[in-house]
Parts: structure tokens; sequence; C-alpha cells
């Protein structure tokens, strides 16, 4: 039934191009996006190899869900916020409703995973819908990641369910606002690029639910996180790449390193990848 709502939105659609700008506007959002998730991605399959050799430590336990916890609230939420700014200036420009999927956001989260990862997208994104369409899957592989597969394994390897994600400044940006996601559109709006609406804060509302400890179901959740982390990665460099393509190379250059200074400057305030214990 939910596959089918899926693939419903994806019939007549209307089809609206975004001019250069807006293009140029969407595509540094969603690179700074990508400094974010890959990392926690790397970070996520770390965690799923020393939770796959587990002894029972109660300590260990604690110490992957303190890690857990902080990869979704510092890098699957951050990365979010990027992928929904560049949503906004989609819906800003009336493009919207030529990709979006309405049926994902009612879809229950559990058979929300199976339909993200059996939803049928061109490897080569030939029209800015089918870039746009990307990040959207992208956005919603991040969310479903950050607000219950990862959560749920932190409730299973502590028995406490950690609370929501609130929203809260990032890291500054030299010369721009501490908000980096501001810092961003204060660079945009200073050559020249129209600035998004900022997306509404999370709630703020904070539940605890008591839990039994069992990290064998904590590690199938912990693999469905990888498979939703892995999935929007790869959905971001496929719309990095299609919208790439359709600006200046110049631009698109500069935008890039730009984009890699300021995470270089970001990398080492918050120091290096754990070391994988494992290997």
């Amino acid at each position: 039934m939910e596959e089918e709502m899926a693939m419903a939105e994806e019939v007549a659609k209307p089809q609206l191009e975004l001019g250069k700008e807006g293009l140029a506007c969407i595509l540094m959002h969603v690179m700074f996006a990508a400094t974010y998730l890959m990392p926690q991605r790397d970070r996520l399959l770390q965690l799923r190899r020393r939770l796959q050799q587990h002894t029972g430590d109660p300590a260990v336990f604690q110490e992957l869900a303190s890690s857990l916890r902080k990869v979704y609230v510092d890098g699957l939420h951050a990365g979010s916020r990027y992928l929904t700014a560049g949503l906004q200036i989609t819906a800003e420009h009336g493009a919207r409703d030529s990709f979006s999927v309405a049926a994902f956001s009612v879809i229950p989260n559990e058979q929300l995973y199976g339909v993200l990862l059996k939803q049928w997208l061109p490897p080569r994104p030939a029209t800015q819908a089918d870039a746009f369409a990307r990040i959207e899957s992208a956005f919603y592989a991040v969310k479903l990641a950050e607000e219950h597969h990862v959560p749920r394994c932190v409730e299973l390897l502590v028995g406490v369910r950690p609370p929501p994600v609130i929203a809260r400044p990032f890291r500054s940006v030299v010369g721009y606002s501490d908000d980096t996601v501001q810092g961003v559109n204060e660079h945009l709006a200073k050559n020249g690029f129209p600035e998004p609406e900022p997306a509404p804060a999370a709630s703020a509302t904070q539940t605890q639910a008591n839990s039994s400890v069992d990290p064998d179901q904590a590690l199938s959740y912990l693999h469905r996180a990888c498979s939703l982390a892995s999935l929007a990665v790869k959905h971001v460099d496929v719309a990095i790449a299609a919208i790439s393509s359709w600006l200046d190379p110049e631009d698109v250059a500069d935008t890039s390193q730009w984009v890699a200074d300021i995470s270089e400057v970001r990398s080492l305030q918050d120091g290096p990848c754990p070391s994988d214990d494992s290997d």
C-alpha cells in the first residue's frame, strides 16, 4: 500500500526549471550536507563492527550508546538541516511539486525503510526534478536514521530511549554568523543569491521510556541505520554531480573549494574521526 502511494506521486508531475542562481544555492547546501553525512556514515560502520564483536560488557554498551548519540546529534542532524535548506529553495521557486513524494511524510518508520531502499530513481538525473528527488530521498533516509533507527539502537543498548534532537547552533563559519547554515546563507546573500527562509525549530519535547537491553536487536537497528546513511550519501553524490554539470565549472570549483576549506576548519575543531579498535 505504502509503495503504491509513493509510486502514484511520480505520475504526471509539473516540471519547473530553476535558474543558475537557485541551482548554485542548492548545490552549496548539499555540498555542506555531504561533509557531515560521509564521516557519520563511516562512524556508523565503525560502531557496527564494534557492536558485532561485543562481549556483553555493559560498559562497552554505554560507550557505544554515547558514540551513537553524538553521531546523530552532531552529524546526521546537521546534514539533514542542510538538505532541508536545499529543499526549501525548490519550494520557494515553486518546483517542489515536480518531484516531491508526499507519501514519505506519512508512511510508518518501519515501512518507509523498505520504500526508500526500493525506490527507483534514474542513475543519471536527466532533469532538475530527478536531481531534487535524490536530495529529498537523502533527507528522508537521514531523518529516518536520526529519529528512529539510531535512537532505537541506543535504547536497546542501555535500556533508556534518548531524548529527540533539539535544534541548536552549529559551529561557526569564520567571518559570518555563529550558526553555520546562517553563515552559508549570508555568504550567498553577499554574492547576490536569495536567502532561504529558516527551517522551523525541532520540538523541544523530550520523552524517555525504559526498555530491556538487547544487543542483538540493537545490531539489527544499527544495520538499518548504516544502510540508510549509505543510501543518503549515494543520493547526495548523484545530486551534486548532476547539479554541477548544469553550472559553470569554475563556479562549481570555487564553491567546492570554499566548502572544503570551511569543512577542514570544522574537522580540526571537532578532532579526528575515532579510531576503529576492531581492525
